[in-house]
């Protein structure tokens, strides 16, 4: 989140909400986060796909990347 912190929103659009008083989320990898929330092993992935291809773009700026950042 440090380094894209406006692509939050593809983390709810993919039911991963973080919030600020679970240590879990906070300190570990998106991965393990998604297996801490019971996220299913197909929307993880879809979750890192997207992730992954937006960082690939080369994603930078403040403008949404999903429906929930705009």
């Amino acid at each position: 989140m440090d380094r894209y912190p406006h692509l939050f929103g593809v983390f709810e659009d993919h039911g991963l909400h973080i919030c600020a008083g679970c240590y879990v989320m906070l300190a570990s990898t998106i991965g393990t986060g998604a297996n801490y929330s019971g996220l299913k092993p197909t929307d993880r992935r879809a979750l890192l796909e997207e992730l992954n291809r937006l960082a690939a773009e080369g994603v930078h700026g403040a403008a949404p990347a999903s429906s929930s950042a705009a």
